[in-house]
This record gives C-alpha cells, structure tokens and sequence, in this order.
C-alpha cells in the first residue's frame, strides 16, 4: 500500500502507549495474544479512540471470538491463512472510513463554529431548507421579530411569518454571497399588529436558502417624519412668504393711489408675516440644538408667577382678534420662584397658550394657572378646543405631530412646539403631561422644581 505509514508493537501494552499519542487511521491486531488478548484489546481502543477502525486477525476456529468482536466494535475480522487481497481491500476501506469521518467532524466543527458566529450577529439569520421550513432562527432573528425559535424552527416559513408566500417571492436571491451579490429588499411583515420593515436578502446553497435581515422599522419611520417635516415646512412657510410678496408687490404698483392707512396695512402684514417666518426659522434651529444636545440653559431663580402675568398679557394682545377666544390666568400663591432659564420658560408657556388656543378653532376659554405642589409649583393651561384621540397622548410630544394633520379644521404650524416645551421642561428637570377627552378639551400639565432657599435669599 502506497504512501501508508505503519507502525508496530511487539506486546499491548507498547500498543495502547503508541495509541494514546497518536491517532491513526487504523489498527490491526491478532484476536490471540499473550498478556492480553484482541477482546481486551479492542475494549481499550475503544475507549482510547472509539471512531478509529480496529481489524482483528483470527486463526481457524476461532469463528465465536471474531463474532465477539465485531458485536464490540471491531471494524471487519480477518481469517488465517490471510487472503492478501481481502486484506488489503478491508484495510483501505477502513482507513478510507477513518479519513471520511475526520473530514466529517471537521466540517462538523466549521458549522459549529459558524454557528456560533451566527449567534451572535446584528442581523437576523434564517435558513429556508429545499421545502420551504426553517432550519435554523438565530438570536438576532428573534430579538428584532419577537418570534422565539420554538414557535418557527421547523415549521414553513408560510405558518411563521404572516405574508411570506407574498414577500418571499419578491426578495432576491443570490447564487453566491459578495459583491456580486443581488441588493436586498426592503419588505413589510405584520407581527402581532405591529409592523416591521425588514431589509432582507437571501444566498442560495445546496441545502435550501440563507436569509438574513435587518431592521429598518425607525429608518423608515424617519424617513417619513423627514417627509412630513418638509410638507409641514413647505406649507407653513408658503403662507406667510405669499402675504408679504402679495404685499411688496403690492406697494411696489405705480398704477395704484395708495392713502398711508391701506399702505400702513400693507407694512404690517409684512412685518407681521416676517416675524412669523422668524418663529418658524427659530422653532427649527431650536429643535435642532436640542437633539444635538447643543442647547446650554441658565438655572437660576425665576418668578414663576411674574412671568406667567407677562406671558398672558402678551398672548392677549397677540390674539386679540380672536374674539371667541378668552385667556384667563389665575395665581393662588404668588411670588413663587422656579430654577430655570427665564427665556426658555417664556418660550415654553408662549408655545402652550399658542398651542390652547391653535387647537380652540370653535373659541373658548383658555384657563392659565398656578398651583404649589410640595417642592414644585404646577403650571396649567386648559382648553375647550378639539382635544386629543385616545392613545395619542404621548404621540403629541414627538418632533412634526400635529393632532389635525390634514388642516381641516384650519389648525396650522410646524408641529414643533410641544417637542420643544417638553424637551426644555426636560432640561430643567420638570416634567410636561397632558389630559384630555377628544373634542371637549385638553390640559397640560407643566411641573418645575421651586428654587433653592439659599438661592432665594442671595436674589432677594
């Protein structure tokens, strides 16, 4: 036999101590030996190294010890006078056997090791075999799915996943991962009502298909708040640009005899206009600095109830004609000082009173109040207007939400008002909550923290 190493040993002891150092292809032995015999021998192999193929040599009649030892392991038995060929034939095959199951474990191994691997990816990893049933879920799958590995490992991918039979048809297959590779498809999947948007694309190999995805739910989401911020931007800017283009062009006409009222007028809806071009310009570079974390805010004391006084005489004259609307302001325990940015908390009861009185398009009363509650003091203001849908609450608080979407009701703005007041709240740690019953009215809640007594006493 050609390019086969062969060792020997004269007694079984010398041949278990080469066995145990060496792991060979196969081994040979005479079931007949002095010390120990082939059955004792082969029961030790078996324990050393139970996959190495083990042939035993047997002499005539010894036809009930060569079936003891296959019924214990042995590989094939060999009769004397040995056939040469048989021999060698039984040998290779052995070896043959040993090298398959070595390149087995290996690959088994690999698996293993790519196994592990794939537990403990971003992605999600699914695999498809040839009938369409998942194999394998790993970790990552079932985080971003919520769907634990028992609930689809083999089941098809049709039971497991609501949509497949549609999606799966429309998501690209490779032959051969790389470059070359076909882009993934960004698809829907409809999971306890909740929507995913996953980023799938698959490789074909020779036991079915690998899938693996990502989530793109919040990128998707983005992308539509991005959309939705520049319709909302483009339509509260298209008004005001209008008015005073409307208005420039019209001071600018030689044909018309303007008097100084009609031309005062027409000054007025242009600086009017251009301030609210200002609110919006700020509005947006505010939101901005807040979610950079750019923003720096004074702490210091504030006469809350000071303010508050300034801020509803100011909403006053600025909605002064509204006259179905009402801004009432009431202050049980005045004098009461906040730690906080002065200008900030002006902003932030300006957005509230703007936003009662935005979303009060019939009238009514807007209710501005004080209450001192423990070691804070609560700022309320309280609408008639169109309230709030059930399970929206939290939702008005997000950057471009507006309770009125479709401006059918002719409430407008950049709907980042409430962003904006909560985040600042935020900053001074307070805390901004909302109650409301949908077209009866809302209240929103403002809590900040009293100033420190020390504090106090070095202003005072």
């Amino acid at each position: 036999m050609e390019g086969i190493g062969i060792d020997t040993s004269e007694t079984a002891a010398d041949a278990l101590e080469r066995i145990r150092e060496q792991d060979y292809d196969a081994i040979v032995t005479d079931i007949k030996m002095p010390g120990m015999d082939g059955l004792a021998l082969l029961n030790e192999i078996r324990s050393l190294r139970p996959k190495t193929p083990t042939l035993l040599i047997t002499g005539h009649g010894e036809h009930d010890l060569a079936v003891q030892a296959l019924r214990g392991g042995a590989y094939d038995f060999v009769q004397k006078p040995i056939d040469r060929d048989y021999f060698i034939a039984s040998l290779e095959r052995a070896i043959q056997l040993r090298r398959l199951d070595r390149e087995v474990e290996r690959q088994r191994q690999a698996l293993e090791r790519h196994a592990r691997v794939l537990e403990h990816v971003d992605d999600g990893v699914f695999l498809l075999d040839e009938g369409g049933v998942i194999r394998h879920w790993n970790p990552a799958a079932q985080a971003i799915t919520g769907l634990a590995e028992a609930e689809v490992l083999d089941r098809p991918a049709e039971e497991s996943l609501p949509g497949w039979e549609t999606i799966g048809s429309l998501i690209p297959v490779a032959t051969l991962p790389g470059p070359g590779s076909r882009g993934a498809k960004t698809v829907p999947l409809e999971l306890d009502g909740r929507e995913l948007w996953l980023s799938i694309s698959g490789v074909k190999f020779g036991d079915g298909i690998v899938y693996a995805f990502r989530n793109l739910t919040e990128e998707r989401a983005l992308d539509e708040l991005k959309g939705e911020f520049v319709a909302t931007v483009s339509h509260e800017l298209r008004t005001p640009l209008a008015a005073i283009y409307g208005s420039a062009q019209t001071l600018r006409r030689k044909d018309l005899d303007l008097d100084d009222e009609r031309r005062e007028s027409l000054l007025d809806v242009i600086a009017h206009e251009s301030e609210r071009l200002t609110r919006i310009a700020g509005d947006i570079l505010l939101a901005n600095s807040l979610d950079s974390d750019r923003l720096r805010l004074e702490r210091e004391p504030v006469d809350l109830d000071g303010l508050t006084r300034e801020v509803v005489d100011q909403m006053r004259i600025s909605f002064a004609e509204r006259d179905d609307i009402s801004i009432q302001f009431s202050s049980p325990q005045p004098g009461a000082a906040v730690a906080g940015d002065a200008d900030k908390l002006r902003q932030i009861l300006m957005n509230l009173i703007e936003n009662a009185v935005k979303y009060s398009p019939d009238g009514g009363r807007i209710e501005v109040g004080l209450e001192a509650r423990d070691s804070r003091v609560r700022v309320i203001v309280r609408d008639e207007g169109i309230g709030i849908p059930p399970g929206e609450e939290q939702r008005i608080f997000g950057k471009f939400y507006r309770v009125d979407p479709q401006l059918s009701r002719g409430v407008g703005g950049t709907g980042l008002g409430l962003y904006i007041s909560r985040e600042l709240v935020r900053r001074m740690q307070g805390r901004v909550s909302v109650a409301s019953h949908e077209g009866k009215g809302s209240t929103f809640f403002v809590d900040l923290p009293l100033a420190p007594a020390a504090a106090l006493s070095e202003t005072g």
